[in-house]
């Protein structure tokens, strides 16, 4: 008797389960891997704040007080004042500090070919994927990490009580606050220095969401609105591009009133560095007056926070 030859192979039944189940695994996967990635971009972010915290530190040692936020004579930002401190000397050595930021050699028109058109990566968060200014003739890279303003509006003319590390005395931007760390007596352990933004999704000169090294651009956040607040960033007029992103919602408002609260991509609030040279995460939902004391280098305020 002859045998019968068996064939191997899957029916369609049994090759259509396994790509369902294959299917499944992907899907409960996915999940993870992203979050796996989020918490690689986010060690990344954190990692750039440190850089930060260790420029203005090393500032602070070589001039005994920190760099200034910003000032409108010549118009600068502390991205330029602290080119030779985050290894950037090449940037350094080519300026002219007497200069402002938006003439040779900071801007060379209509092209990235300045110095604030460099390509610095400790100028970005990976999370975000907000653009730089790449059309016009003002052309420069913007930047995610920015300067704690604290409790007052850009240009509040009235100080407040509790000063931030960086501000203008009364609002006078010819007259930047220098800053010691002696001045803080609320303790750097319990002072911001630095938080992240949202960059601008505008390739021209539009929009000054993430403008960091222009004196007039968002280089700065305020504790008056917690981290990824619903509430609108308040922006000098024709100068935000309405994205319908919520999670960087603006309005437009008087100069001497502009606003902006600390934004990231992150899921659940922000990447944040203490005038300690620590860096930590702050949940959105952390409450307005402990924020607030954290924005302040005062000892006045009660903040008994683990943050």
């Amino acid at each position: 008797m002859s045998q019968v030859k068996r064939r191997i192979g899957f029916t369609l039944v049994e090759l259509l389960v396994v790509i369902a189940i294959i299917g499944l695994l992907v899907a409960l996967l996915l999940p993870a891997v992203n979050a796996a990635r989020e918490a690689a971009r986010r060690t990344q972010c954190l990692n750039n704040l440190k850089q930060w915290g260790i420029s203005m530190h090393t500032y602070h040692s070589t001039y005994d007080n920190l760099p200034i936020g910003s000032r409108s004579n010549p118009r600068q930002t502390f991205v330029m004042h602290l080119w030779p401190f985050i290894e950037e000397t090449s940037l350094a050595s080519a300026n002219d500090m007497d200069k402002p930021f938006y003439v040779p050699p900071g801007t060379i028109g209509g092209t990235l070919n300045g110095l604030t058109g460099k390509f610095v990566p400790t100028y970005y968060c990976p999370s975000d994927q907000g653009a730089d200014q790449t059309v016009g003739n003002y052309q420069r890279r913007r930047g995610n990490y920015v300067v704690n303003w604290g409790n007052a509006t850009y240009g509040q003319v009235v100080e407040p009580v509790g000063i931030a590390p960086f501000s203008h005395i009364r609002g006078d931007r010819r007259n930047p606050r220098i800053t010691n760390f002696k001045h803080m007596t609320d303790g750097t352990s319990k002072t911001l220095m630095m938080s992240e933004v949202l960059k601008a999704w505008s390739e021209q000169d539009n929009d000054w969401r993430g403008d960091i090294q222009n004196d007039d651009g968002v280089f700065r956040f305020h504790t008056l609105l917690t981290p990824n607040t619903s509430a609108p960033d308040v922006i000098e007029s024709g100068w935000f591009q309405p994205t319908g992103d919520p999670t960087m919602p603006a309005v437009a408002g008087a100069g001497n009133k502009q606003v902006t609260a600390a934004r990231s991509r992150h899921p659940g609030g922000v990447e944040v560095l203490y005038c300690d040279g620590s860096g930590r995460f702050v949940n959105s939902d952390v409450d307005l007056v402990t924020w607030q004391a954290l924005g302040s280098m005062d000892g006045a305020e009660v903040n008994d926070s683990p943050l």
